[in-house]
């Protein structure tokens, strides 16, 4: 990048897929604002004190808290979750609301483009996930929703990212893309932290619900849901 760094906030940047955003995102240049949560964020996060980062606390339960963190940046990625999936009262308030609230934030700082990691399985790509899962872990599944569907209606341009399963082995890292439907697969952490930062400036995926996966975990029968992006 040429001549002053674009910022970008992070929420979740401590966890295992934030850690790699934050990661991909100093190598291509970026000015990273890890946005830490209190009391779930240590002071001095080991994995973030590094060049090129700088630690801010926000509230997610606030607003006016997270505006304030966004002062100055130029883009976001949310990489937040509950870390208690059954709860219905923890997902309601990090999952959904906590999305909610960031993207209100965003808005209000003009954010210029906001990134948020969902999850497939929810809204109309539920059939897309086995019905024990859906039953299983649907208080997380209809928060995310909820998020998704507000962030959708508010007027400011994001991109949502649906990540298949998550995989613990290497994958080869051909990434694909599908909008809704019975559309599925696996990929790294590492390729999701990959489209975050994609997302940003690629045109292709403003403003879109897109499930990501790697094409070696797509069964062939799905493979012509595969959405092309520039």
């Amino acid at each position: 990048m040429e001549g002053e760094k674009k910022i970008v906030v992070v929420a979740g940047a401590t966890g295992r897929a934030g850690s790699l955003i934050v990661e991909e995102l100093l190598s291509r240049g970026y000015q990273v604002r890890a946005l830490l949560v209190k009391p779930f964020d240590p002071p001095q996060p080991p994995g973030l004190q590094k060049e090129g980062v700088e630690l801010s606390y926000g509230d997610l339960t606030s607003v006016e808290s997270l505006a304030k963190v966004m002062v100055g940046a130029h883009f976001a990625i949310s990489a937040i979750g509950s870390k208690k999936p059954f709860s219905k009262k923890e997902n309601d308030k990090i999952d959904n609301m906590g999305n909610q609230n960031l993207a209100k934030a965003a808005q209000a700082q003009s954010i210029q483009h906001l990134v948020v990691i969902s999850s497939t399985g929810v809204g109309n790509s539920k059939y897309a996930v086995p019905f024990m899962y859906r039953l299983l872990m649907s208080p997380i599944l209809k928060a995310k929703g909820k998020s998704e569907e507000f962030i959708r209606t508010l007027g400011i341009d994001y991109t949502i990212i649906r990540p298949g399963g998550y995989a613990g082995e290497e994958l080869p890292g051909k990434t694909v893309f599908g909008e809704g439907g019975n559309f599925s697969g696996r990929i790294t952490r590492k390729q999701i932290a990959q489209v975050c930062v994609d997302a940003l400036t690629n045109p292709s995926m403003k403003n879109r619900t897109l499930e990501v996966v790697d094409y070696s975990t797509v069964k062939e029968e799905l493979r012509s849901f595969i959405v092309t992006l520039k």
